[in-house]
């Protein structure tokens, strides 16, 4: 018999727990259970969700989950990739995907400069449509990323683990 981890022991904590279970679908035991797939699923869709600059990041990467089969507190852990200090990165990386795109310059337009006369929408032309663009494709890229990283991470370690126990004497 296999030893369990603490961090699945906390899983079954939670999966247990009478509300949180039955918030987060208890009747979705794979939810809270580790496998190369679905935590590859969670990793893609909490990578994905936590570029875009919307409340409630958290809930919404859970009911994705819930939704996909995927690993529920990992899709929810890389939410929080995208935090306060983290997300102007995030949204100017987003901006210049998106500027690179549609074949603006990368440089911040000279019409985008907030000032007490300014042309909002000069302001929405020019650094609103590469921010537009630039947010979904960063968050598809994102989840891409998060889903190969984690699937080859994944592999990379039962690999290491299957030729470590091969060269133990028996």
């Amino acid at each position: 018999m296999q030893k369990k981890s603490a961090w699945m022991n906390a899983s079954e904590l939670l999966k247990n727990h009478p509300q949180i279970g039955r918030l987060f679908g208890s009747g979705k035991p794979l939810l809270w259970i580790p496998r190369r797939r679905s935590v590859a699923i969670g990793a893609a869709i909490g990578a994905a969700i936590s570029v875009l600059p919307i409340p409630a990041q958290a809930l919404l990467a859970a009911f994705a989950a819930i939704r996909f089969n995927a690993h529920l507190p990992t899709a929810v852990v890389l939410t929080f990739i995208g935090n306060p200090f983290t997300m102007l990165p995030i949204l100017g990386a987003a901006w210049m995907l998106g500027a690179f795109c549609l074949g603006h310059p990368l440089a911040w337009p000279d019409t985008a400069v907030l000032s007490a006369d300014m042309d909002w929408s000069g302001l929405l032309h020019d650094a609103g449509m590469p921010l537009l663009l630039g947010v979904p494709l960063l968050a598809v890229l994102s989840g891409l990323l998060a889903f190969g990283l984690t699937v080859a991470g994944w592999r990379g370690v039962v690999l290491y683990r299957w030729r470590k126990r091969r060269m133990e004497p028996s």
